[in-house]
């Protein structure tokens, strides 16, 4: 164990559960998949809600509880053929889609001069180049989008990252790569 109790100098990964037509999401199938608390690093892997509101409150609960160093987002993107990692969270949403509480956003936020555009706070290159995946400048503009900004805007102590996976998944070792990597480096702050 790390000083300081269990989880301290972990990492967090959080993976989306069901929404829409996405019975098995795969990223809560890789959250589930490299949990391991009694690992070196830990690496606490936690399914949280599709929801605007409560996905990005559990994760930062949870980074803050675990005493974390490294916040990784992983949702689910239909429509792509590779892993891509964002580069950004946008204010701006499509409210054409409810989230699983049956919630319409068109804003990640309503305050008053809320940035435009939120950036991932972990080296991406290093993260993206580790685990062979593609960098993206589009997080979409579903929940996914809203975890990166509210989340990134929420620990600015903490590197904090998104990655969407296609609909047939990632190899966990992929995704342990691209921690490995971060750590490697003595990117992450600690």
């Amino acid at each position: 164990m790390s000083p300081g109790g269990p989880g301290r100098g972990g990492v967090l990964v959080t993976g989306f559960g069901p929404f829409l037509t996405v019975a098995d999401n795969p990223a809560a199938q890789l959250a589930r998949a490299v949990d391991d608390p009694d690992g070196d690093p830990p690496i606490h892997g936690l399914v949280i809600p599709v929801s605007y509101q409560r996905g990005p409150d559990l994760a930062v609960e949870a980074a803050r509880r675990l005493g974390v160093r490294l916040v990784i987002g992983v949702g689910v993107a239909t429509g792509r053929d590779r892993v891509c990692v964002e580069r950004f969270g946008r204010l701006v949403l499509d409210p054409s889609a409810p989230d699983v509480d049956q919630v319409h956003r068109d804003r990640v936020e309503d305050a008053p001069g809320a940035p435009a555009l939120v950036s991932a706070s972990l080296p991406v290159e290093a993260f993206a180049a580790a685990m062979g995946a593609q960098l993206s400048d589009d997080a979409g503009r579903y929940v996914c989008n809203a975890w990166l900004y509210r989340v990134a805007r929420a620990l600015p102590d903490l590197p904090v990252g998104f990655v969407h996976v296609p609909a047939e998944g990632m190899e966990p070792a992929r995704l342990r790569a691209g921690i490995a990597a971060l750590l490697a480096r003595g990117a992450l702050l600690g």
